[in-house]
């Protein structure tokens, strides 16, 4: 592979927001970027481009292990939500903040983990997928556009306010304006809000805190 780039990537059920692995079928830590727009559709259109969201900023994914013994129960979410580096391997997530390898300004945020009740159905309840993620390989994406996505904790939440990390809460993250945010400390973004919060969701531009991601 190039860099840590996997030239294709082994989705088990078909969608990387129903890949639960119980044991690895890729390089943990490798990364995968597939076509604009995923996973609306699989096929790359030329004609697409004016009208189609995030055809621009193409996500990337990173393909990690779901396990923190401090955080064995909970529920899961209905959209892809934030999780956070358990140690510097950078491969290992938990959705607690608290639990993360270290917690000042929520600098340990890692993505946001794909997986999602709306995706896997209702076969398991919340908590039973929850249970299915602790110890399960899946993948987290780390940059590119995402529609419709766990949205943060309205501390100031606007269209284009940074996202950023937070240090208590189960998949948990805040949203400040650069300045609050200067205030308080807290300097490495998740994304950058890009809709107006409706029923907890929201689309996101992740690692929109230089100009790469849609430029």
């Amino acid at each position: 592979m190039a860099g840590n780039f996997a030239p294709y990537a082994r989705i088990s059920s078909g969608l990387v927001t129903t890949t639960l692995d119980a044991t690895a079928r890729n390089t943990v830590g490798a990364l995968w970027s597939p076509p604009a727009p995923y996973p609306t559709t699989a096929v790359f259109s030329t004609t697409a481009a004016g009208s189609t969201s995030g055809y621009g900023a193409p996500p990337i994914f990173k393909y990690v292990y779901f396990n923190d013994a401090a955080a064995l129960t909970g529920t899961a979410q209905v959209a892809p939500a934030p999780v956070y580096y358990i140690d510097e391997s950078f491969t290992t997530v938990t959705p607690n903040a608290a639990n993360a390898y270290f917690t000042t300004a929520g600098a340990c945020i890692a993505g946001y983990w794909m997986p999602n009740t709306t995706a896997l159905g209702t076969s398991n309840t919340a908590a039973q997928w929850y249970a299915q993620f602790i110890g399960s390989y899946g993948w987290i994406q780390i940059a590119g556009f995402g529609s419709q996505f766990l949205a943060p904790t309205a501390t100031s939440a606007g269209l284009g306010n940074p996202i950023y990390g937070a240090t208590t809460g189960s998949w948990a993250s805040i949203v400040n304006t650069p300045a609050n945010a200067a205030t308080a400390g807290v300097w490495r973004y998740l994304a950058v809000q890009w809709t107006v919060i409706a029923n907890s969701l929201c689309d996101v531009l992740i690692g929109g805190d230089t100009p790469f991601w849609g430029s």
